[in-house]
């Protein structure tokens, strides 16, 4: 009979990464990229230094990952209808605009242009990743037959018109399920195919 090796370590906490990821957002809030500083971060979050090195060995990535955090994070409902598709992304999408997170992040896109590692990654994996799912939204309707038109044009609209309202009208309007219903209505009303 042979005897098990006993695990070596502790086992990773999974709460450590979000309380790093919140207390990063905090620190990009108050200090921007250039104050950044990861010391700061495991101080907020409760966490040895050495712990955030082990996930997160590159600072520029901490950073990248803490903007990301605030980005979307969408995945392409499929749902089989453009109507209920959008339905299914607007409060996400809605949510990137309101306060706080749309002050950091256009702050820390504005600054990340200094350091163009993150700004390139920070595009990448949030920015194009979210608008990649907006216009596959739209080229599926094309598939289907419901959109006439740009996919690309009719999912920059789409982003548009959230944008528009939350600065000229207000966050609240982008936020209310009775808003988002009528943008999206307008939306497909605007775009669909005549029948």
């Amino acid at each position: 009979m042979g005897s098990a090796t006993p695990a070596r370590g502790r086992r990773r906490d999974p709460s450590i990464d979000a309380r790093v990821l919140r207390a990063a957002v905090d620190e990009l809030a108050e200090r921007g990229i250039a104050g950044f500083a990861t010391n700061r971060v495991a101080a907020r979050a409760g966490v040895d230094k050495r712990g955030i090195y082990a996930r997160w060995p590159e600072r520029d990535r901490l950073i990248t990952d803490a903007l990301g955090s605030l980005a979307a994070g969408l995945t392409v409902p499929g749902t089989g209808a453009l109507r209920t598709d959008l339905m299914a992304i607007v409060p996400a999408v809605a949510a990137v605009f309101t306060s706080p997170r749309i002050e950091i992040l256009q702050r820390c896109v504005q600054e990340a242009q200094e350091y163009p590692a993150i700004y390139t990654a920070f595009r990448r994996d949030s920015i194009d990743r979210c608008m990649a799912v907006v216009e596959e939204v739209f080229r599926s309707a094309a598939r289907r037959g419901e959109l006439t038109g740009d996919p690309v044009l009719a999912g920059e609209a789409f982003i548009g018109i959230l944008l528009t309202r939350t600065g000229f009208v207000g966050q609240s309007t982008i936020l209310d399920p009775a808003q988002q219903e009528a943008i999206v209505a307008f939306i497909v009303d605007a775009i669909a195919t005549e029948s």
